[in-house]
């Protein structure tokens, strides 16, 4: 019996070997594809599930977050004004008939010296307030950005305004971007009050998307599947040296590695970076001290430039005479930045074979349409979402694997 029993015994190890050895043998040939190996099926089910388990069937939409990071120093005034005329043009590539699911809100630049023993009604990275179009604060119960998903059209009849032509998303949205403008004052000490003297750009993304803001004020804007898009709409620089060499703003290469850390190592897949920037060939008084002299160094604001070309972005002038063509091309590359790849968050571990993915009601294959990433548990749709007119309908169907098949050892994770 014993004997018997150490037969058994070598014959599984030796099973185990070969499952192993088949495994390496597939990765060591699956290294040469353009495909990372982490993008195939569902791990292997050894045997059927000890329970039957529930189809789930999921109704997505690719999503994304759009975080618009807004200079309110006093010199931009009438750049604030223009962005909230002209922002239909940027959103009507992803509101229009297109089924994407959008986050948009808006974060005001920082000045960690000048605003340190400043009373402020914000804090750093926390996302500004919604406004009505009268300009009033939108109930706190509709969060700090502006969603698909929100009513705004039933509270702003009840509130007496007309919705018109416009929807009421966006109206809010116009008015949002209005964050208002702040003058450096020399008597900030005293008085307590004034805006920006040296504008820090990058520091208020991370700590927009960092604790405690991202729990706080500024929870459910940052989804961890939806396409995250980051807007830079200033006259002037980011990460600017003081005389001695410091800075309190974030650099490119620093803001870069925090959302690896937060997305991945692929995060460049899942951002864009666009820009709205002063140009060198703007009158020298319609640019920040940071960019204004030739003689004193760049006229344009390279370290924000160079961020959004390592992330392969675009950016538009502050002052371009086709601002609102301008805007209308930014919102198209958005989309096709967030259908590209989109991602769908699973809430289980799918059974081997059961992920059924249909886009408009036609089924995807498996390598051509769709593949799962095991790493995060997700569904990537890798058909090109971009040229589909009109909305965006994406099934994801599977059944989840159950306690007590995983216990009884027949699925593996």
């Amino acid at each position: 019996m014993m004997t018997e029993l150490k037969s058994l015994m070598q014959t599984k190890i030796e099973h185990v070997k070969l499952c192993v050895l088949a495994s390496a043998i597939a990765l060591a040939g699956l290294a040469c594809s353009p495909e990372n190996p982490r993008l195939m099926a569902p791990p292997v089910k050894y045997g059927e599930a000890a329970t039957e388990s529930k189809p789930q069937v999921l109704s997505v939409s690719p999503k994304v977050d759009i975080l618009m990071v807004i200079d309110n120093s006093d010199s931009m005034l009438d750049e604030q004004n223009d962005l909230s005329r002209n922002i239909d043009r940027f959103t009507t590539g992803l509101a229009t008939n297109s089924g994407i699911d959008f986050h948009i809100a808006a974060v005001s630049v920082w000045d960690s010296i000048t605003f340190k023993e400043m009373t402020k009604d914000h804090g750093p990275g926390e996302l500004r307030r919604l406004k009505r179009p009268d300009g009033k604060p939108m109930p706190e119960e509709f969060g700090r950005f502006v969603s698909s998903r929100a009513n705004y059209d039933e509270y702003l009849a009840k509130e007496g305004f007309k919705l018109g032509r416009e929807p009421g998303w966006l109206q809010v949205l116009r008015a949002s971007m209005k964050i208002g403008t702040e003058a450096y004052n020399e008597k900030w000490k005293e008085e307590k009050t004034g805006g920006p003297n040296i504008e820090e750009i990058f520091s208020p993304v991370k700590m927009a998307l960092s604790s405690p803001m991202a729990e706080g004020s500024n929870k459910g804007f940052r989804r961890n599947d939806a396409h995250l898009v980051l807007i830079f709409i200033t006259d002037s620089e980011a990460s600017i040296k003081n005389a001695d060499g410091t800075s309190f703003d974030l650099s490119g290469g620093e803001l870069q590695e925090f959302l690896r850390g937060t997305i991945g190592p692929d995060y460049r897949d899942h951002v864009t970076a666009l820009g709205v920037l002063a140009r060198s060939t703007d009158a020298e008084k319609e640019r920040d001290p940071a960019i204004r002299y030739a003689s004193r160094g760049p006229t344009e604001p390279i370290n924000i430039q160079n961020f959004i070309r390592d992330l392969g972005g675009r950016w538009m002038g502050l002052r371009d005479k086709n601002y609102g063509d301008a805007m209308s091309d930014l919102g198209r590359y958005v989309r096709e930045r967030t259908l590209a790849r989109p991602r769908v968050e699973l809430d289980a571990i799918p059974e081997w074979g059961t992920i059924e993915v249909k886009l408009n009601d036609v089924d995807q294959k498996l390598g051509e349409g769709w593949i799962y990433d095991d790493a995060r548990n997700n569904v990537i749709i890798t058909q090109d979402l971009s040229k589909v007119n009109g909305v965006i309908d994406l099934k994801v169907k599977f059944t989840p694997v159950t306690a007590q098949s995983l216990r009884a050892g027949l699925v593996t994770k």
